[in-house]
């Protein structure tokens, strides 16, 4: 099999992706990248990945970059685990879009809450890009609790698309967003909370935050 290298930041988007690893059982050489501590933005780093991002999966030494892209390679490389629905392509399209959707619709929106510089500098702005992404973020989070209503995951079977929206609720609970309009996502939730790989990929990134706080 192919030697892994997952470049992830504890508590980032690249949880998803380190689920999806953690999934499918595969080896693999985890390269904690902080991006709080600027690690992304290093000569290093960008040599590897111009885009300054993380997650980044080394496949014997090729870069692969964006969730979307690498769990698509994930599904195909380890079909067992199961990443996407198989046997019918409409709902693997349709789970591909859904996750589509979780990198170019809810992330770059919950994004302004960690860094409402990046999206105006005009003095005291930050409030305002902050409420605006609390109210586009509800939306985004009904579209959600609509799609895990009356099932335990989107697509009826765990898929990476329930690996995503974890990412969010998670990010929400830390950001202290009210989430009682969104009952069945908490369920979900606390669900993914139970599934052995999440517990393991939570387990490495929280050493992997420690380490981080310890070296500071």
């Amino acid at each position: 099999m192919a030697q892994l290298d997952f470049y992830f930041s504890p508590g980032a988007c690249s949880l998803a992706t380190h689920i999806a690893l953690e999934e499918t059982g595969a080896a693999f050489t985890p390269k904690p990248t902080y991006t709080r501590k600027g690690q992304t933005r290093t000569p290093e780093y960008l040599a590897l990945n111009p885009k300054g991002k993380v997650p980044m999966l080394g496949i014997d030494g090729k870069m692969l970059t964006e969730n979307t892209a690498i769990l698509i390679w994930l599904n195909r490389t380890y079909p067992n685990a199961k990443l996407l629905p198989a046997g019918d392509a409409l709902k693997e399209a349709e789970a591909l879009a859904f996750v589509a959707w979780c990198a170019s619709g809810v992330h770059p929106v919950m994004s302004r809450f960690f860094g409402p510089q990046n999206f105006c500098d005009l003095p005291d702005s930050a409030d305002t890009i902050k409420a605006l992404a609390t109210k586009a973020t509800a939306a985004n989070f009904a579209i959600i609790e609509k799609a895990v209503t009356g099932k335990d995951w989107v697509f009826g079977d765990w898929s990476v698309a329930d690996a995503y929206i974890f990412v969010f609720y998670n990010w929400a609970t830390k950001l202290g967003l009210d989430v009682s309009a969104f009952p069945n996502y908490g369920k979900h939730f606390e669900r993914m909370k139970q599934r052995p790989a999440v517990q393991r990929a939570l387990a490495r990134e929280a050493d992997a935050m420690a380490a981080m706080d310890k070296a500071a």
